[in-house]
C-alpha cells in the first residue's frame, strides 16, 4: 500500500484576473507535505505565499491542476464539505490574532466548539487547551484587551487547537511580538509538533525558519530551485 501525502499540490496554478491584465500568483506548483511535518515557506513580498496559505486553509481553490488534502480533492468538495475540513481539520494561528474582544479568553477558546456542537462546551475542552499553554482560570476570564502580545497568541493557539486539527497554519504567528516572546511561542508550536501535529509555518525571519524541518522558498509564484 502507499503512502498517501497529507498535502499534495498537482501543478496548481492560482490567476486572478483583474482589470489590468491577468496576475498569475502560484505558477505549476508541484508539492507534497507528509503527515507530522515542520514546514516553512519563505520569500519576498508577492512571492505567492499568501495565496498559497489560501489554498492550503480551503479559502480558495486553484485555477488549474489539483490540490489534495487528506486524499481529497478541494476543489471537488462542496463548499460545506470544504467548511468542514477547515473546521475540524485546520487549525489557524495569525499574525494579529484575531480574538474577538468582547470575549473572554476562555469564551474565544470555546467558539469553535460551540459552532461544532451548538451547545456551550461541557467536556472541558476549551480549559484543558488554556491550562496547556499557561492559562490558569483567573487568566482565561481576561478579555483580549487585558492581555499581552504573547498572551493573546496563546489564546489564538488553543483556540486553533481545540477541535484537535492535523494542520496547524501559521501565518507570522511571531511578526506582532518581541524576540524573547516570538521564541517562546515556537517553543510550544515544536511542542505540538512532537505530538503529532503537521505545522506549517509562514515567515520572513530566517531564525523562525530554522524551528522547522523543512523551508519552502517560492520566489514568483514558483518554489525555487
Amino acid at each position: 500500500m502507499i503512502d498517501t501525502p497529507l498535502i499534495r499540490f498537482a501543478d496548481v496554478s492560482k490567476v486572478y484576473h483583474l482589470e489590468s491584465g491577468d496576475f498569475t500568483a502560484l505558477d505549476h506548483i508541484s508539492l507534497e507535505i507528509e503527515d507530522n511535518e515542520f514546514i516553512a515557506i519563505m520569500g519576498p513580498s508577492g512571492s505567492g505565499k499568501s495565496t498559497m496559505m489560501n489554498q492550503l486553509g480551503i479559502l480558495d481553490v486553484p485555477t488549474s491542476g489539483e490540490l489534495f488534502i487528506s486524499g481529497r480533492d478541494v476543489a471537488k468538495m462542496t463548499a460545506l464539505e470544504r467548511t468542514h475540513m477547515r473546521r475540524d481539520t485546520i487549525g489557524y494561528i495569525f499574525q494579529n490574532f484575531y480574538l474577538i474582544p468582547l470575549l473572554s479568553a476562555y469564551e474565544n477558546v470555546e467558539y469553535p466548539l460551540i459552532l461544532k456542537y451548538k451547545k456551550r462546551d461541557e467536556s472541558g475542552k476549551a480549559s484543558a487547551m488554556l491550562k496547556a499553554v499557561g492559562f490558569d482560570e483567573a487568566m482565561s476570564a481576561h478579555r483580549p484587551t487585558q492581555l499581552s502580545g504573547g498572551q493573546q497568541q496563546r489564546v489564538a493557539i488553543a483556540r486553533a487547537l481545540v477541535n484537535d486539527p492535523k494542520i496547524l497554519l501559521c501565518d507570522e504567528p511571531t511578526g506582532n511580538l518581541d524576540r524573547k516572546t516570538g521564541f517562546q511561542i515556537m517553543d510550544i508550536l515544536c511542542g505540538l509538533h512532537s505530538e503529532g501535529k503537521t505545522v506549517i509555518i509562514v515567515t520572513h525571519d530566517p531564525k523562525i525558519a530554522e524551528y522547522a524541518n523543512r523551508t519552502i522558498t517560492l520566489e514568483d509564484g514558483r518554489i525555487a530551485a
